[in-house]
């Protein structure tokens, strides 16, 4: 703790890291007034959730490749906010434009999220970039973990306090009020100086001229070399399995899931606030666990262990929610959720990291979010069409068990093949 006091006392990364509070309440609960937007609109349809949500995620395909290269020739400080304001105009336009915003035609406001999410593909990553410009580099590291748990404390407390606020003040106000914090978080960027002291030299103007070559280097050259070395490394394509599957897994149950508890518990936003809550605190439970025992285990068996885990602790969630409606049982089995699935992800980036070359992992990486979106998406549009017409709890319980089979499927695969793994 104190070391984290010492970096606070540095004036101009306490007013990003407030910043990043600040904004991350607006990212909350601009989730939270999107869930209430579609159950005033179609109560009880994962589909046109799914479809929404689906508008957050896309965005990522097309210009989050993009914005890295950009960010590069720009003023990070400027360029976040703007992001803040553009966000809060965006916001801000839709309760004004429309008195009823649950009756306003679709395209506008598919249109709205689409942008909205665009812009926060330049936000976060410049927010990450000038941490360097705003502390010395034998603080860098503290500067990190804290913006890493205050993030992770963050997402959870916000996620709460938006579910019960949007189902107190309603769409509209929560709309209104959403606009405001992103200006709020503007205004404390603001007043951060003197960034460009340790700032290096970017390499210039974004012109027309050379848009077409930060296509094709940020894109095409990257996710191509990305994939080929996917293709020859072992270890690189075990990842990809495994985070293809959480994915997969989670988009299946995402919309559906939201649907169901609003179900099940007779509440728009504020039980799924409040399970998101353990969910969270599940994983940052598991993530401590895990990080102070997973030297002793091998990952390959962790991540198996961890997904037949999580699977059971699905199907005991579904069960306890759809039969007894209790909400102690539903967070106590969200929390033990969120412990097993943390190790998955925690286990799959550490091997990258440790046999993925250096100068190859961003581009691993990168492809990895491509690949983990686009599971999360077709999973997500396919599950909620299906849990159109059959129970919910249906799907949640598929998800479960594939899992369970995901996981039983890889300790047989080690087994019979040992041979073909790295022990790590």
């Amino acid at each position: 703790m104190a070391r984290f006091r010492e970096v606070l006392k540095e004036r101009n990364f306490f007013l990003l890291w407030l910043g990043q509070i600040i904004s991350q309440f607006g990212d909350r609960l601009n989730q939270m007034v999107l869930i209430a937007i579609v159950y005033a609109r179609t109560p009880g349809s994962p589909f046109e959730l799914a479809k929404f949500f689906s508008f957050t995620i896309i965005p990522s395909f097309f210009v989050s490749p993009l914005a890295g290269a950009f960010i590069d020739r720009w003023d990070k400080k400027t360029t976040m906010i703007v992001c803040d304001i553009l966000r809060g105009l965006v916001v801000l336009a839709v309760p004004l434009l429309f008195v009823e915003v649950s009756s306003a035609p679709s395209i506008p406001i598919y249109a709205a999220v689409f942008i909205i999410f665009a812009v926060s593909c330049f936000f976060l990553p410049a927010r990450l970039a000038i941490i360097p410009d705003l502390v010395s580099k034998e603080k860098l590291l503290v500067a990190n973990s804290l913006f890493t748990i205050t993030g992770m404390i963050g997402a959870i407390f916000w996620f709460v306090i938006g579910g019960v606020l949007v189902e107190m003040v309603k769409v509209r106000n929560g709309l209104l009020l959403n606009a405001l914090i992103y200006f709020c978080s503007a205004a404390a960027i603001v007043f951060i100086t003197g960034h460009h002291r340790r700032a290096k030299k970017t390499a210039g103007p974004v012109s027309a001229a050379n848009i077409e070559k930060i296509i094709k280097t940020s894109i095409v050259r990257e996710i191509t070399d990305g994939l080929k070395y996917l293709k020859h490394n072992r270890e690189a394509r075990f990842a990809f399995r495994v985070l293809f599957v959480m994915m997969a897994g989670a988009g299946a149950a995402y919309s559906v899931i939201i649907v169901f508890i609003q179900d099940s518990m007779g509440s728009i936003t504020k039980d799924l606030g409040l399970l998101g809550m353990f969910l969270g605190a599940g994983f940052f439970l598991g993530s401590l666990i895990y990080g102070k025992t997973g030297h002793t285990l091998s990952k390959h068996k962790t991540i198996f262990g961890c997904f037949i885990a999580a699977g059971l602790s699905m199907l005991a969630f579904t069960m306890m929610l759809k039969w007894t409606q209790s909400f102690l049982a539903a967070s106590v089995m969200a929390m033990i959720l969120g412990i097993f699935l943390a190790p998955v992800g925690i286990s799959t980036n550490t091997m990258i990291h440790e046999m993925v070359v250096e100068d190859m992992r961003g581009r691993i990486f990168s492809s990895l979010g491509i690949a983990m979106n686009v599971a999360f998406l077709i999973f997500m549009l396919c599950s909620s069409k299906l849990a159109e017409t059959l129970d919910r709890s249906y799907i949640l319980y598929a998800v479960s068990g594939f899992y369970v089979v995901a996981g039983i499927l890889g300790f047989a695969d080690l087994y019979f093949f040992k041979e073909k793994h790295i022990n790590a």
